[in-house]
């Protein structure tokens, strides 16, 4: 297998245990250990961290994958690599001022709202000043094609000490106070691992002299650093807006539900951090033909995983919620609605790679706002009204909406797109085995034992289909080597 696929087989293992992780985390020793309270309080100040983030970063992880390439002297390369790590720095000192400036108008607008939320606030820009450099160093390991080991850090380290710290709780070694703020803690030390990687992997020589193509990179940077926070703002704006309208332990309530349609994406996730960098190299060199392979391959790949685990979450979803306290509610709408967002998301294969790494960027910018003013209005309309499946609606609508400008807009440029006739028929098996178990409940069992028992047959059934229609090959080489003990 190439680079491509052994870097992807890697990322989603280790993605699919930082979400088992996450999944322990979210469905038993968060519910179990902190009250809804602070559940609500821990998932709306990693929500908003990750707001704040792509700002402190302004976009710079995004501007050193398009560009490094460009530059063929190292010396040059560890220069624009110098000015990268100095721009958040920066831009932390610029949100530090705000944060000092109005400080009483944020007190007060909590105070109004959830007033919990006062003595932790300082924690979102911390995470996020955090979050900003990690993605820097593990841009620069991205940018040399190695993304796996930071790849264990991005999605497995943060989760297990999460896990090792709610079970400090649980024997009162901590209480749910200093685990909100050790949280602060656990990213700022994740960062210092993966610099410590990135610098591993190759030192850089630190200069701040001048720079070819400034012009291009400060322009590329400050409408990039928009677009990239459309993006998450899409992705968190509605768990932020259920904290204006509703009490914030509905925010825990959401998060759950969230989480469990989330696990659909790790494949999208796990082969988009080698398929980004190779994307750039390919439009740099113009290789359309190369990147329309690139593109239908990738989709195919991530929509017969993506589709494969939807249906195992989908249809053990209410055995899963039976291990939930009560006092979580299951909205199965919510699971369904962002579900389907996610292997919209899959199914695009490198288009937001084409779109981010092309001349064409400023269109993402364009696209992205006018869909972050439709989710924000969305929001606002639907939940005083229909709750936490307001937001998800809202949720649905914007990205589908947003996918389907991309996609129109990448065909209409480059005349590529990624869906083949493989991609439907791997839907149309997913469709046909979900409906087939998910009204199967078995009874007088163990939630635990049905799920591995429901997942055991849904596996075998969907993976046999895959393999003996042959519709991947890559995935059928994968297949093989696992079945050989490889």
């Amino acid at each position: 297998m190439g680079i491509v696929a052994k870097q992807s087989i890697l990322n989603t293992l280790i993605t699919y245990f930082g979400f088992a992780f996450g999944a322990i985390n979210t469905l038993f020793l968060f519910t179990n250990i902190l009250s809804e309270e602070n559940y609500g309080v821990v998932s709306y100040l990693l929500a908003s961290s990750n707001l704040l983030w792509p700002l402190i970063a302004f976009g710079m992880q995004n501007t050193l994958i398009k560009f490094y390439h460009t530059y063929t002297d190292s010396y040059i390369q560890s220069r624009f690599f110098s000015w990268i790590l100095l721009v958040p720095m920066l831009m932390l000192l610029i949100v530090g001022g705000l944060y000092y400036v109005f400080y009483d108008q944020i007190m007060s607008h909590y105070s109004q709202t959830n007033e919990v939320v006062q003595s932790y606030v300082w924690i979102i820009i911390v995470i996020g000043f955090a979050s900003a450099y990690f993605e820097l160093y593990y841009a620069w390991a991205k940018v040399h094609l190695q993304s796996v080991k930071g790849n264990l850090l991005k999605e497995l380290f943060h989760r297990v000490l999460i896990s090792v710290l709610l079970i400090a709780v649980y024997y009162n070694y901590l209480t749910p106070t200093l685990f909100i703020y050790s949280l602060a803690i656990i990213y700022l030390v994740r960062t210092l691992l993966m610099k410590l990687q990135a610098m591993k992997i190759k030192m850089p020589e630190f200069n701040l002299g001048r720079l070819p193509n400034t012009n291009s990179i400060v322009t590329y940077s400050l409408l990039i650093i928009i677009a990239a926070t459309v993006s998450v703002f899409l992705l968190d704006l509605d768990k932020i807006m259920i904290e204006d309208f509703m009490p914030i332990s509905n925010v825990a309530i959401y998060s759950i539900c969230i989480y469990m349609a989330s696990v659909i994406e790790v494949p999208t996730r796990a082969i988009l951090q080698i398929t980004n960098p190779l994307t750039a190299q390919l439009l740099a060199k113009k290789d359309i033909k190369a990147l329309s392979n690139l593109n239908k391959k990738t989709s195919l790949t991530t929509v017969v995983v993506t589709v494969w685990i939807g249906i195992l979450v989908l249809c053990n979803v209410h055995s899963i919620f039976e291990l939930v306290p009560e006092q979580y509610i299951l909205y199965i709408e919510i699971v369904l609605l962002v579900g389907f967002v996610k292997l919209f998301d899959a199914s695009l294969g490198i288009t937001n790679s084409i779109l981010f790494n092309s001349d064409s960027y400023r269109w993402i910018l364009i696209f992205g706002v006018g869909v972050l003013i439709l989710a924000y209005y969305l929001n606002t309309l639907l939940i005083p009204t229909y709750g936490l499946i307001g937001a998800a609606f809202a949720t649905f609508v914007a990205y589908t909406i947003y996918n389907i400008a991309k996609l129109s807009f990448v065909y209409a440029k480059f005349r590529i797109q990624p869906f083949i006739f493989k991609t439907l028929v791997a839907f149309l098996f997913g469709l046909a085995i979900g409906v087939l178990f998910y009204y199967w409940q078995i009874a007088q069992m163990h939630p635990l034992l049905s799920i591995c028992v429901k997942g055991f047959c849904i596996s075998v059934a969907y993976i046999s289909c895959i393999y003996f229609t042959r519709l991947s090959p890559e995935i059928n080489t994968a297949i093989m080597k696992v079945l050989k003990g490889k």
